[in-house]
């Protein structure tokens, strides 16, 4: 049998397209974002999304590699050979499996090499590997067994590679995630159902009786099967519509993380500026947060609150009111310290819905001390951030910002008079 898995292997066309393969790895890791380098949950999804791509390909050469025996007219020679069928079979599906499984490895180690040096202790998680793994062990296995049933060499693998993507995309059951915040963990259930799923139809590709032909007719699939073939088949057919009907039962595939089952990370500028504290996977982004942090305290009247808690840290039963860190840019950690300084200063306000100009000084103390947090130009700040509905606040707050520190104070006590702070605004103890 090992003999044959060597065989296979060199005939396999993932062999010659395998730098292609590599080549597709590295481009969907690198060219659809980079952010992830340096943090370790994120750093995972990222190897993982590349199966959306190899999942499929690995069933188009699957089924290719699973008909061509009976392309050849060799069939019924395997049949009639002293070595079992489903032997032959599981050495082509072991070759493609280890030619896809390799790129996949080369993907997650590349991840992890250019994630060392900044991510700080930890490393992939390996939650989000084995659902890579289940995806592509699944596309794989599927593809084999439409191959065997259906050995056409154009219309199964190309079937098989389009059809694999669009379930991908399309199914209601997530198979893949597309980023992994460190507030968020992958759940263990959803994984084994899926590993179960792909495991089951890894065997059922390699023990399925042959359908008939019209080169073969009945005889090919009434020819007695070794009993443990059977059961084999039995047994991973009973497992796969067991795992498919666990699948709305195991949930969604990720759910929060407690934020007691890590210390966070925390730091200050200065001794007498506000401390931030974010996720251990988020230490890199400390430096520049802890920066902004300090240009929001003492502005003009408008206090910082003693911390600042990254998403996930400090939830309750009416909501986090965190920061966040989106893909990478802190842009929205302003927006939520903003918020909070206005919180933690003024209150919650709430003026009449008539009083438009209430509302406007709202928006515009805002945009102001987000872009006085994020210390650059108001038009590199905003770049790439889609703001609907604030254009007027945006341009008041980025003339605002660049004056003088007594101008700005002065505009900022303006703004603030336009609000009955007695009369619309209530102190918020959990601001």
């Amino acid at each position: 049998m090992l003999t044959t898995y060597r065989i296979e292997v060199r005939r396999s066309p993932l062999l010659s397209a395998f730098p292609v393969l590599i080549a597709v790895d590295l481009v969907v890791l690198f060219g659809r974002s980079r952010y992830w380098i340096g943090v370790w949950p994120e750093a995972s999804a990222a190897a993982q999304i590349v199966t959306l791509f190899l999942g499929p390909v690995l069933a188009g050469v699957s089924a290719w590699q699973a008909g061509r025996a009976s392309r050849a007219g060799m069939a019924e020679t395997l049949r009639g050979a002293a070595r079992p069928g489903w032997h032959a079979e599981a050495a082509r599906l072991a070759a493609t499996l280890t030619l896809g499984f390799l790129a996949y490895a080369i993907g997650c180690l590349t991840a992890a090499a250019v994630s060392l040096r900044d991510a700080g202790p930890g490393f992939l998680w390996p939650s989000y590997l084995a659902l890579g793994a289940a995806t592509l062990l699944m596309f794989a296995s599927a593809g084999h067994l439409a191959g065997r049933w259906w050995p056409s060499a154009a219309f199964t693998p190309v079937v098989c590679a389009l059809g694999g993507f669009v379930a991908l995309l399309a199914t209601p059951f997530q198979f893949t995630v597309l980023a992994g915040p460190p507030d968020l963990h992958v759940r263990p259930t959803p994984v084994a159902v899926r590993l179960l799923l792909a495991g089951a139809l890894a065997v059922l590709a390699v023990t399925a009786p042959p359908l008939p032909s019209r080169r073969t007719g009945a005889a090919a699939v009434s020819r007695p099967r070794p009993r443990h073939a059977r059961a084999a088949f039995g047994g991973a057919l009973a497992c796969s519509l067991v795992a498919l009907a666990a699948f709305p039962f195991a949930g969604d595939l990720r759910t929060e993380r407690s934020a007691s089952a890590v210390r966070p990370v925390c730091d200050r500028a200065a001794p007498d500026t506000p401390r931030v504290c974010v996720w251990p996977e988020h230490r890199r982004y400390l430096p520049e947060l802890t920066r902004m942090a300090k240009r929001l305290d003492g502005r003009a009247g408008f206090r910082a609150p003693d911390t600042f808690h990254e998403f996930g840290l400090r939830r309750t039963d009416l909501g986090d009111r965190g920061f966040d860190i989106a893909e990478g840019h802190v842009r929205t950690a302003a927006i939520a310290m903003a918020d909070q300084v206005i919180t933690t200063s003024i209150g919650s306000c709430a003026p009449p819905p008539r009083e438009r100009r209430a509302w406007q000084a709202l928006d515009n103390i805002h945009l102001w001390l987000e872009y006085r947090a994020m210390g650059q130009d108001p038009d590199v700040a905003d770049a790439g951030l889609g703001m609907a509905g604030v254009a007027g606040a945006q341009r008041t707050a980025s003339r605002a910002v660049r004056t003088s520190q007594a101008e700005q104070r002065a505009w900022a006590a303006r703004e603030r008079g336009h609000l009955r702070e007695k009369e619309w605004c209530e102190p918020d103890a959990n601001g």
